[in-house]
């Protein structure tokens, strides 16, 4: 009988894994909000690849029994390996994803349970509210939120919307039925992107929870902040959840303004977008039909070869010495 509390007593409903590299300063925000869940039946399971940081320490320092690290001893150098190691170790009847840099609402899981088991889906995910940055004026916040993740049709899944890991609670078993993730080497998409894909096309039912309980604040448009052993934004993120009971509405209402303004932008010249879909709708039949993920197409256009659009995520074009540029790099990688 195994000597580890965690893993001797019963089988939690859900096994939320993480997967980190030398990111303590933000792992701690998102373990806590883990940890701030109104849904209590789950195991923490935080995956370091090769982490030579203080993260085992942050991981020991909230003291649940709920909450596993594992370091693995080589690095993968992405988020696919220490993301198939956390899968592999859980226990739950369903797992969920959770970037390192980014914060569960405290009714996530609870949400995304109740609908698996209402709906009897696969998997469901909800929107994110993205904190893009800004200019500050008048003392205002640095970024202000847009969503992502809504698909084009409420009712199912779109491979053209960005679905992040940490939006996403699914069965056990579709984690067997898919298979592992795939490096982003080997790929012109995100691993996370893949993954879902494969999901579909295995026709698992995927089904959208509109319901904004995921909070991303991504590490590309922050310039310099890979290179940083702080992350302010963070910090500041959660001290307004945990004090003013009004700021999830607030970033609600930002979201729904800016993505107002987006569309309207976006739809000046709707003639040309129809015409662009019209074009291209052929060839991402094509591609769906062959199993492929239809934005390989433009992203093997823009990014090159495969594992240049996770390349580019990683690349902080200012901020970085060159001392720091390989330890960034991977940890960018295990936001992707």
């Amino acid at each position: 009988m195994p000597d580890d509390p965690a893993i001797s007593a019963a089988p939690p409903a859900v096994s939320v894994v993480i997967a980190t590299y030398n990111r303590a300063h933000t792992l701690r925000h998102a373990v806590q909000s883990v940890c701030n869940s109104t849904f209590g039946d789950w195991e923490l399971i935080v995956v370091g690849d090769a982490c030579t940081d203080d993260t085992a320490e942050c991981v020991a320092s909230f003291g649940d029994p709920r909450i596993r690290f594992v370091n693995l001893p080589e690095r993968t150098g992405d988020q696919s390996g220490p993301n198939n190691h956390g899968v592999a170790l859980s226990r739950g009847r369903y797992v969920a994803f959770l970037n390192h840099d980014d914060i569960y609402l405290s009714d996530h899981l609870a949400t995304c349970v109740a609908e698996l088991e209402r709906s009897g889906a696969d998997l469901v995910w909800v929107p994110c509210a993205v904190a893009r940055p800004k200019a500050v004026a008048d003392g205002g916040l640095p970024f202000s939120f847009a969503l992502i993740g809504v698909p084009q049709s409420a009712s199912s899944y779109s491979p053209f919307a960005t679905c992040l890991a940490s939006s996403w609670v699914f069965r056990r078993g579709l984690a067997d039925r898919v298979g592992p993730w795939q490096s982003p080497d080997r790929l012109h998409v995100t691993p996370s992107m893949d993954w879902l894909f494969r999901a579909w096309r295995s026709r698992a039912v995927l089904r959208f929870v509109p319901a904004v309980t995921v909070i991303v604040l991504p590490a590309g448009p922050r310039p310099g902040s890979y290179a940083r052993t702080t992350s302010p934004e963070h910090d500041l993120v959660t001290r307004l959840l945990r004090e003013d009971p009004r700021y999830r509405e607030r970033i609600l209402g930002e979201a729904a303004v800016n993505e107002a303004m987006d569309w309207f932008r976006n739809e000046r010249y709707p003639q040309l977008r129809l015409l662009r879909r019209l074009l291209l709708r052929p060839f991402y039949w094509l591609l769906i039909r062959a199993g492929i993920h239809p934005l390989t197409l433009p992203n093997a256009i823009v990014y090159g070869r495969r594992g240049g659009l996770v390349r580019k995520h990683r690349t902080i074009r200012r901020g970085i010495t060159a001392a720091t540029v390989p330890a960034i790099s991977h940890a960018i990688r295990l936001s992707c």
